[in-house]
């Protein structure tokens, strides 16, 4: 659609990893950026962009034409000076169809954490609709370069995703920025690796870790973690039994054991979630 319009653009692909991309179109610059967090990777793609119009994009969306178009709209548009957009996002149909056929997959969908409707209050959800909402997320984020420097960009403190956006909005509405969200419009969330018990604790233990740091440097007790006793010592035990308890997960992969399932794999969220706050609290600043 781009190269169709007529319209200069660039692909600023940030590695972040060790493993090696191999170039395979000359209109895509590739960067290493080894070790260094999603928040630093997005400062050093947008340092490096010579238009104005800038897209932060993971590298696990999927963007059609029609997407494509609202977003040429918006940055030919008077919005884009005083606000980012955001565009809804779903799982695609066939990574739906393969969550139903295992158990974590029909936990996902049971919790509707297959679409951004799921994620999202749903008291500040409107469907078919462009609207202001309260937070932004980066998956698929438009902003002006002139805004975005004005934000002083993402918190490089955040080794990881997840808090990393809540700061960073805070920044955007420090700065008199606000933020769109288009649920007239979808991307395709491709979170394959979503789809592996594993793989979805470790973020979670991620998540607690950034969500410690927040606080930490923010001092915003709404987000503070403080279990009683009770629970800490229930998290706990699920976290030294949690090699034992995904292997007995993943052998009871049929939906006549959902019911106890979705219950352990609930409880090992809070486990991973709880120890990687309290590890990160745990530090010296």
């Amino acid at each position: 659609i781009f190269s169709s319009s007529n319209i200069d653009f660039e692909i600023i692909v940030i590695n972040d990893g060790n493993e090696e991309i191999i170039q395979t179109n000359n209109n895509i610059q590739i960067q290493k950026n080894i070790g260094k967090g999603v928040a630093s990777a997005r400062n050093y793609g947008a340092s490096l962009a010579k238009y104005n119009f800038l897209l932060f994009l993971d590298d696990d969306i999927l963007i059609n034409e029609e997407t494509s178009k609202c977003l040429i709209e918006f940055f030919n548009s008077n919005k884009s000076l005083e606000y980012c957009l955001n565009i809804s996002w779903i799982y695609p149909t066939e990574l739906i169809i393969q969550c139903q056929k295992e158990n974590f997959g029909r936990y996902l969908l049971r919790i509707n954490y297959v679409s951004m409707k799921g994620w999202m209050n749903s008291a500040e959800w409107k469907e078919q609709s462009e609207y202001e909402i309260s937070t932004l997320a980066s998956y698929f984020l438009a902003i002006t370069k002139d805004n975005f420097k004005k934000t002083g960009g993402y918190n490089e403190q955040f080794p990881y995703s997840g808090f990393e956006d809540y700061e960073f909005a805070q920044r955007t509405k420090a700065s008199g920025i606000k933020t769109l969200l288009n649920t007239k419009y979808i991307v395709y969330h491709n979170e394959e690796d979503r789809l592996d018990i594993n793989d979805w604790m470790l973020r979670r233990f991620r998540e607690g870790i950034t969500r410690a740091l927040y606080v930490k440097l923010s001092n915003d007790a709404k987000y503070n973690i403080n279990h009683n006793m009770l629970k800490r010592i229930i998290y706990n035990t699920f976290y030294f039994l949690r090699k034992p308890l995904i292997i007995k997960i993943k052998l009871l992969n049929t939906s006549l054991f959902d019911f106890i399932t979705h219950k352990l794999i609930h409880l090992l969220t809070g486990a991973y979630i709880w120890k990687g706050y309290s590890h990160e609290m745990r530090k010296k600043n």
